[in-house]
């Protein structure tokens, strides 16, 4: 099974897609805890976009850094929040930091208005 962990970024494959879904290979952010991915042959991941220009509310910057290894400045799009069998998983990138990690917990509990 793949080793896969919370905060980690990597490219998915959203390949088949219907509508408006994402397509192809493009980066996420894992956001299922540690403990389910080690019992789960599924994750869950927000996608994660190179389009700045369009920014919503509910996204999340995310600025290149040498820990998270993108290639330009992204943004999470909170409102693509999906669970996918880890064959799904192409390729490690990097991590996140704590901060954005958090800045993600808090954004989900405002958007899913949980307490």
């Amino acid at each position: 099974m793949t080793n896969v962990a919370y905060g980690d970024i990597w490219l998915v494959n959203y390949s088949p897609s219907i509508g408006h879904e994402y397509q192809k290979i493009r980066p996420a952010i894992v956001i299922s805890p540690n403990s389910l991915l080690k019992r789960s042959r599924l994750f869950t991941c927000i996608a994660i976009t190179s389009k700045t220009d369009k920014i919503v509310s509910d996204d999340i910057e995310l600025f290149k850094t040498i820990r998270n290894k993108l290639n330009q400045d992204s943004v999470i799009k909170m409102h693509h929040i999906t669970s996918y069998d880890k064959r799904r998983l192409h390729k490690y990138i990097g991590e996140a930091d704590g901060q954005i990690l958090k800045i993600i917990q808090s954004r989900i509990k405002e958007i899913y208005e949980l307490s």
